[in-house]
């Protein structure tokens, strides 16, 4: 599902049509003895899974499964997978694609997604997601955690959510149970999505398929009035949701819920603060220091970070933080720098930054570029290079649309599977 150009990809899958098709007809026996048949079939199936798992990426093997059942079958076992991960786990993907997948909504395009990659797998039709149910226009992305997405309809006015997760490389899809929260809470807050991996890879590069992988979607209320954090969780092995409260004394706004180390994790104001959806404990508080401006938690290569932008008057900070103890609630300043330094002279990109009428806010990162929000002009900001680029566009007039969420996104070595819908 990746980076070669279709015109090799498409030669080489009719190479191997071909190849396969006359080694079939002229290597297997006729015989009428069952066993010598059996023997030679599974002595092919073997040499095609050697094969197979050299294939350049996961697009050229799926498309394999189109040829016959018996390709299908063998492509889609887990031992298949985890063959075609061991192989390749030194010799590509050494740093996994990944995007930035960014929801809005506005009056007059309805809600959308917003790719920001050069990836062509990114720009796949799995990303319209017309293979959900709801195919009026209200379906949402209100979380993602790898390569899985979970989708939400709420129907507005009746307290009811209901949630689907999908692949979007695969298209497949499954539904949750819907959620009834009740009209009294005004309106859901975020949503949190933690999911164990399909696949765990030891330093040897050996690979252990995970085929009953656990996950939790977690659904955040804030009940300002009495102070209490509402929780719902849904539970993947019962498919039931489960309803917990917690008294807060802070609360900020959810900007952002990122999944680190089995928790979901989102900033407070003050602190970082952890919800364990597995065992349903609100218990874990990360110290922080004083941040004033825009701020959005991530999770990089497995580091926590804490990106801050700050309005200096005449130009902008951007700073990221990384955590180094989590224990102590240490962290260390990894990065900073001026907008105004990185603009190119006389570029639409100048004219952005310099209307003092727009706002910017922060919308995510992906590796060391972060994204920044003009109304609906996207810019991208590279921190190891200092440079200040147009990323993108949010379709609409800068007054019909409400930007709401942005994720990171990323393609492991193989797509993570997901049940047929009941």
């Amino acid at each position: 599902m990746a980076g070669d150009s279709e015109k090799p990809s498409r030669i080489r899958y009719q190479f191997l049509v071909s190849c396969f098709s006359k080694r079939t007809q002229r290597d297997i026996p006729s015989s009428s003895s069952s066993e010598s048949s059996n023997f030679c079939l599974n002595d092919l199936q073997d040499l095609l899974i050697e094969v197979f798992q050299r294939l350049p990426t996961t697009k050229s093997a799926f498309l394999c499964k189109c040829v016959c059942k018996n390709w299908y079958s063998m492509i889609s076992t887990p031992y298949f997978a985890c063959r075609f991960i061991t192989h390749n786990f030194n010799s590509r993907y050494k740093q996994k694609p990944s995007a930035l997948i960014v929801n809005y909504i506005n009056d007059r395009n309805g809600i959308g997604l917003l790719t920001l990659s050069d990836e062509p797998m990114f720009k796949s039709e799995g990303f319209e997601l017309n293979y959900l149910p709801e195919r009026n226009g209200s379906v949402r992305v209100s979380a993602v955690f790898n390569d899985l997405m979970v989708c939400s309809v709420d129907e507005f006015g009746y307290g009811k959510l209901r949630f689907y997760i999908c692949n979007p490389f695969t298209m497949q899809w499954v539904s949750l149970p819907s959620l009834d929260y009740g009209i009294d809470i005004v309106y859901p807050s975020r949503v949190g999505f933690v999911c164990e991996p399909y696949y765990f890879e030891d330093s040897r590069g050996k690979c252990t398929i995970n085929c009953r992988y656990r996950f939790r979607v977690v659904q955040f209320f804030y009940k300002q009035t009495d102070r209490q954090l509402i929780v719902w969780t849904c539970c993947s092995e019962t498919q039931t949701w489960c309803k917990s409260v917690f008294e807060v004394l802070e609360y900020r706004w959810l900007k952002n819920v990122v999944a680190y180390n089995g928790k979901l994790l989102w900033y407070s104001g003050k602190h970082v603060v952890a919800y364990d959806p597995f065992n349903l404990e609100l218990s874990t508080f990360i110290d922080c220091f004083h941040i004033t401006g825009d701020s959005r938690i991530t999770v990089f290569r497995g580091v926590l970070r804490l990106m801050e932008l700050v309005d200096l008057g005449t130009s902008w900070s951007l700073a990221i933080w990384k955590l180094k103890d989590y224990n102590k609630g240490e962290w260390s300043l990894e990065n900073q720098v001026d907008l105004h330094t990185m603009i190119p002279e006389s570029s639409l990109v100048q004219e952005i930054v310099d209307d003092v009428y727009q706002v910017c806010e922060l919308l995510g990162c992906d590796g060391d570029i972060v994204y920044l929000q003009f109304e609906t002009s996207v810019l991208s900001c590279n921190m190891r290079t200092k440079e200040l680029k147009m990323a993108g566009k949010i379709p609409g007039e800068s007054y019909f649309y409400c930007l709401e969420k942005a994720f990171h996104i990323e393609l492991p070595l193989w797509p993570t599977p997901i049940a047929s819908p009941n």
